[in-house]
């Protein structure tokens, strides 16, 4: 086995488009709004997370969190969020219960225990190459696979997803059109499917990506005048 049964790796979508032009790229990322994530563990399997507080929990659990782009991104907005759970904790001494809360109200405190247990594929291959290299990029150099769509798709389907879903169905109901209705609500849900792959999709990519470099110390990528470039990577 390639990686440690309690590593996990994981991937998030947002409701918005990152600006790369922001005078604040952190305070930008902040910003964004979780829509969904998705995770691949041996323990669990893979799974889809609605909750940005149920996903945190989930990915703390483990050992080792491994991801591309995780500290710039996908930490910091799952640290932003804003959603904190609480579960209540019975004493059978006292006859109390109380309620715990698993994740720090602080963003900051939350995003130091994510990015203690991560290992972000990008930030270890940016160091070796000095410069960024795209996700789709090392699929295609390394693995010979594309991803299965992008970021601005991404936001669409959610926004798609949403308003199919939610929206209009009533509206139609409304008016008489039951079947008009059935038709909104399914194409709705297939745009959810989508994303949900999507974000999924992307996550595995990591996992294949690592596997990869682990078994091979190396990487691969197509650089943005079309050649084969290779990175030496020690992954464990």
């Amino acid at each position: 086995m390639l990686f440690a049964v309690s590593d996990i790796f994981y991937d998030l979508e947002t409701e918005e488009l990152l600006d790369p032009n922001a005078p604040d790229h952190s305070a930008a990322v902040r910003a964004l709004h979780f829509t969904l994530g998705a995770s691949s563990c041996e323990c669990h399997g893979e799974q889809i997370h609605y909750s940005p507080a149920a996903l945190a929990e989930h990915l703390l659990q483990h050992d080792r969190i491994i991801g591309f782009n995780i500290l710039r991104f996908d930490n910091v907005v799952l640290a932003n969020s804003g959603e904190r759970t609480a579960r209540a904790s019975y004493d059978s001494a006292t006859g109390k219960s109380t309620y715990v809360k698993p994740l720090p109200d602080s963003p900051d405190d939350l995003r130091r225990l994510l990015n203690k247990k991560s290992f972000d594929l990008l930030t270890d291959i940016e160091a070796q190459v000095g410069h960024h290299v795209s996700l789709a990029a090392l699929a295609e150099g390394s693995l010979g696979k594309e991803k299965i769509g992008s970021a601005p798709q991404a936001v669409v389907w959610h926004r798609l997803a949403r308003t199919l879903s939610d929206r209009w169905p009533f509206a139609l109901a409304d008016v008489n059109d039951n079947e008009g209705a059935q038709r909104v609500a399914e194409l709705g849900a297939w745009f959810q499917h989508r994303l949900e792959q999507y974000c999924l999709g992307d996550a595995l990519l990591a996992k294949k990506l690592y596997e990869f470099g682990s078994e091979n110390r190396r990487v691969a990528f197509i650089d943005f005048e079309g050649e084969h470039k290779v990175v030496k990577v020690l992954w464990r």
